[in-house]
């Protein structure tokens, strides 16, 4: 229990799980942004820093599973989350934090929304593979929906993705999971064809690719755009539609800035 009595709520909560990115455009940072965006309350407790700008990453620095979780612990007896978005990982022993907290019995109903990041777009590595079995075992089953890319989803499934295989690849993979997939299609050639898999069910959303470099923490952004629909009590296929036209909007509306891959316009939703 809080120090307080609670008051009745103005606005949903959702907790960020992720990496820190210093420059404010990806990981926790994005999330927050987007929470603020969609008018929910955005909490965050860091599993690993980066050293990196929107050049790249150049250094990953994953932190104590065990100050991890009692930061999540003495955070949930004050402010209890609507939805928890998971992001950049780090290793097997903050994994295996993580499923310790989400086992827990007052988290069954939260629903999770878990970006699949295992390596950055640089190439720099978010997460430990020898531990891709038990991310896939004992973490993903406890999500309501992940959101995979191209590459991720490969390694995922064990073999290579194109837009045509795409349905199939999904129908087998999502088979016996108890969780949503969004396939994030930026890796496919032409257009981006995103595919939400859902219930059995394999439902594709053709886009358009906008020419522009300025797309660091998309992945972030959707996300946990999705994390905050869910939160406002959205179902899993509204919040997806929802978040990956903010996310466009993003993109096509960003600010401008770095010398790299540049960070989104995180404004409201239209």
């Amino acid at each position: 229990m809080g120090l307080h009595p609670q008051a009745p709520r103005s606005k949903p909560i959702v907790l960020s799980l992720s990496g820190s990115d210093p420059s404010g455009g990806a990981g926790m940072e994005a999330d927050l942004k987007t929470f603020q965006a969609h008018g929910v309350y955005g909490m965050a407790v860091p599993t690993l820093l980066t050293v990196q700008n929107t050049t790249g990453v150049r250094k990953v620095k994953t932190l104590e599973p065990e100050f991890f979780e009692e930061q999540v612990a003495f955070l949930l007896e004050d402010l209890f989350p609507d939805a928890i978005k998971i992001g950049a990982i780090g290793d097997r022993r903050m994994l295996q934090a993580l499923v310790r907290i989400l086992s827990q019995q007052r988290l069954q109903r939260v629903p999770v929304i878990i970006d699949t990041v295992l390596n950055s777009t640089s190439g720099a590595p978010l997460f430990e593979m020898r531990g891709l079995s038990e991310f896939i075992e004992r973490l993903l089953p406890r999500a309501a929906i992940i959101t995979p890319n191209v590459p991720e989803f490969d390694l995922l499934m064990g073999k290579p993705t194109t837009e045509a295989n795409a349905p199939a690849h999904l129908l087998a993979f999502g088979r016996d999971k108890p969780y949503a997939i969004l396939l994030k299609g930026g890796h496919f050639p032409g257009d981006p064809v995103d595919f939400l898999y859902h219930r059995q069910l394999v439902r594709n959303f053709p886009g358009e690719r906008i020419d522009t470099p300025h797309t660091h923490g998309t992945g972030c952004a959707l996300a946990s755009a999705i994390a905050a629909n869910l939160a406002l009590g959205l179902d899993v296929e509204t919040s997806a539609e929802r978040a990956r036209r903010y996310v466009r909007e993003a993109i096509r509306n960003h600010p401008g800035l770095g010398s790299g891959r540049g960070p989104l316009e995180f404004g409201a939703p239209g």
